[in-house]
């Protein structure tokens, strides 16, 4: 993909203040594309930004808690006032839990996992699907999970979300396919961020788990930019006829797990 190929494009990008939001934020900016990113770790996201503005790059970024619905009119709010309107919508904000059976989840834990893994998306979708109306169409991507499909012990609660995830990508598909909006899902592998390095050090490393760093394994553990460079071709026009699709970027890890 070139640096011109989303010239122009206005892309709102959830958790890009680290892991696969933030390689997404900075990718999409060098393809031509404002973002305007957001997220929980302000420190983390206003430096990304504070970088950007001193190469005069269009990133913006704002702290925000998208389980909460006035932090998501916000986001949009201020996305729109800086940039016109939104061309694509980038959700990649999620959190990760392990180690326990269905019946050992409490209520708070259950309930968190879906609220940020699969509600906060639903709203995102729902202030700025009206947006990508208006501006003639345009392109969600929601980041899943293998999990979505092969999954492994301990982890009821996130692999319901990113099954959910999934679901809910390609229902949406169908009803704004009149619109011109297309819809993905990715599902993705172990990726190395700081949410799953930190589960993989609770689950005694990768090497426990059949993962690897090294370039010619499958199943091993992905840069960020890998991901990134999917969802920048999902939202490019080079992606015209992906929709509906939950969209595999995950190193052979589901050749493995099924």
């Amino acid at each position: 993909m070139n640096e011109t190929m989303l010239a122009g494009r206005r892309v709102l990008v959830t958790g890009a203040a680290t892991g696969i939001g933030r390689a997404t934020a900075e990718y999409l900016v060098g393809l031509g594309a404002k973002v305007f990113g957001t997220g929980l770790d302000e420190a983390e996201g206003q430096a990304l930004a504070a970088d950007y503005a001193a190469q005069t790059l269009p990133l913006l970024f704002r702290r925000a808690n998208l389980t909460q619905e006035a932090d998501v009119q916000s986001v949009v709010k201020e996305a729109v006032a800086a940039f016109g309107g939104l061309d694509a919508v980038v959700n990649c904000a999620g959190i990760y839990m392990t180690g326990k059976r269905l019946e050992d989840v409490s209520d708070v834990e259950w309930d968190r996992t879906i609220a940020v893994n699969l509600t906060a998306i639903f709203r995102v979708c729902r202030a700025t699907l009206p947006l990508l109306r208006t501006a003639g169409g345009g392109s969600v991507v929601n980041v899943a999970s293998v999990h979505a499909i092969a999954t492994v012990p301990g982890v009821p609660a996130y692999a319901a979300s990113k099954a959910a995830v999934t679901g809910l990508s390609r229902q949406m598909a169908l009803d704004y396919a009149v619109d011109r909006i297309r819809v993905n899902s990715v599902i993705v592998g172990s990726v190395a961020t700081r949410m799953t390095l930190d589960g993989l050090e609770e689950a005694g490393g990768a090497e426990a788990l059949g993962l690897s760093f090294a370039d010619n394994r499958i199943a091993r553990i992905a840069n960020p930019r890998e991901i990134a460079t999917t969802i920048g071709f999902l939202i490019s026009d080079a992606a015209s006829f992906v929709t509906g699709s939950a969209f595999v970027a995950d190193g052979g890890m589901l050749a493995r797990l099924m």
